[in-house]
Formats: C-alpha cells, structure tokens, sequence
C-alpha cells in the first residue's frame, strides 16, 4: 500500500533487548522503521541492543522509558537514512520533495 506524504501505516514491532539489570524486556518500534532497517541492517535485534547499551553507558541516570525514546528517535534517523528502501515500503520519500 502507498501513503501520501508523511503518512505512515500503523502497527509496531517488538524487539527483545536485555535491560541495564540484566532483564529482559522490550522495546517497541514504528512498523515502517523496523521494516526498513530489517530490510538494510544485517542484525537488526543486535543494533537495537548495542545501541541501547551505549546510551546506557552514557545515560545511566535516565529512566528506562527516557532510554527507549532516545533509542526510537536513533531508529528513525537511522531508517531515514535508507530513503530509496522507506520509497519502496511507504511509496514516498523526503527525496520526492527535492522539486519544490
């Protein structure tokens, strides 16, 4: 299915990390997001917890719900990245809006 502009289909993905206790727990993601770094990234689930990990390491004060946001906005920027993959999946692209 194709969306307009900065329209985005709904539903999440979950992803098992292990938390800064040892536990484990998980982190949700926008579908689209995790479809385009499942469709670029070799390791998706192994991504997600280094890079929880180091904001953990630099963040160790911050809730967990604080971690999982910073960890969300890094997921984005990273899947924002893969623009001809996130126009195959949403049918459009912030490239698409070079002409104006």
């Amino acid at each position: 299915m194709k969306y307009n502009f900065f329209e985005y289909p709904e539903g999440k993905t979950n992803y098992s990390i292990v938390d800064e206790h040892g536990n484990k727990s998980t982190i949700t993601l926008e579908k689209w997001i995790a479809d385009i770094l499942q469709s670029n990234l070799d390791d998706v689930h192994n991504s997600i917890q280094r890079v929880y990990n180091k904001i953990n390491f630099n963040h160790p004060s911050l809730s967990r719900r604080k971690k999982g946001d910073i960890l969300r906005v890094a997921a984005r920027r990273k899947a924002n990245k893969f623009q001809e993959t996130k126009k195959v999946i949403l049918g459009w692209c912030e490239n698409d809006l070079e002409d104006f």
